[in-house]
């Protein structure tokens, strides 16, 4: 059984800079008086996994803002709009994921969807094409779920992830379109992977650093980003 220990978040936050194309400042730290929370680091380390994955699949990657290139990583901790990008001074960064000739992609972490319902829902890890944020950004909306190529749930939990939370994940499959929707976390109940198998819902439990769980969901986002590559 996977169960984040103390030294997960250090884990979680160097297993995120080794995955950045270039070295850059982080607003995280696992240190001091006022550590990044453990599921925000958790997000992040989701967040590098999909660069992880891009690179595999070819794709170029670089981190931007509302002002341009990224000079800092800082990410959201905690639920946001993607048209807002953030204070000057402060901006949240996304990654730009490019495959020429397929339009280019972009990776946020902790913005809200809207779903088919107009309800809007935070989505963990999310990618869509960079014409759809473009969008958003323009006319000052939130991403329709149906336009994302992959949304992520993320539970960073040290009991088990209950019953309730796993039917919230299937509220939230049917009413975000996106083409592919993935619960990922680090220690689950029977109950919840009975659910998931049942439905036929894609999911990995124990996805963290150098375990199996983060094998399998390295290889489910390759296969996402594989299929947007190859797409015609």
């Amino acid at each position: 059984m996977t169960v984040p220990t103390p030294a997960t978040p250090a884990a979680l936050l160097a297993s995120l800079l080794a995955a950045l194309p270039i070295a850059l400042p982080t607003t995280m730290t696992t240190a001091g008086p006022t550590p990044t929370a453990g599921n925000d680091l958790y997000e992040a380390y989701l967040f590098g996994l999909v660069l992880r994955a891009a690179r595999l699949e070819g794709f170029s990657i670089t981190l931007a803002d509302a002002d341009g290139p990224a000079t800092v990583l800082r990410l959201r901790r905690g639920p946001g709009r993607l048209p807002s990008g953030g204070p000057p001074g402060a901006r949240f960064t996304h990654a730009v994921l490019a495959c020429p000739p397929r339009p280019a992609l972009e990776l946020h972490t902790g913005v809200g969807v809207v779903g088919q319902s107009k309800v809007v829902h935070e989505a963990d890890v999310l990618v869509l094409p960079q014409a759809d944020a473009d969008r958003c950004r323009n006319l000052n909306l939130d991403p329709r779920g149906y336009d994302a190529e992959l949304l992520i749930e993320a539970k960073y939990y040290t009991e088990p992830v209950g019953l309730g939370t796993g039917r919230e994940f299937l509220g939230l499959r049917a009413d975000v379109g996106a083409k592919q929707k993935v619960f990922a976390a680090t220690l689950v109940g029977r109950s919840v992977v009975s659910l998931f198998a049942g439905k036929s819902v894609p999911h990995d439990v124990g996805v963290l650093p150098r375990r199996r769980g983060e094998t399998s969901l390295l290889s489910l986002i390759q296969r996402v980003l594989r299929d947007y590559r190859s797409h015609r």
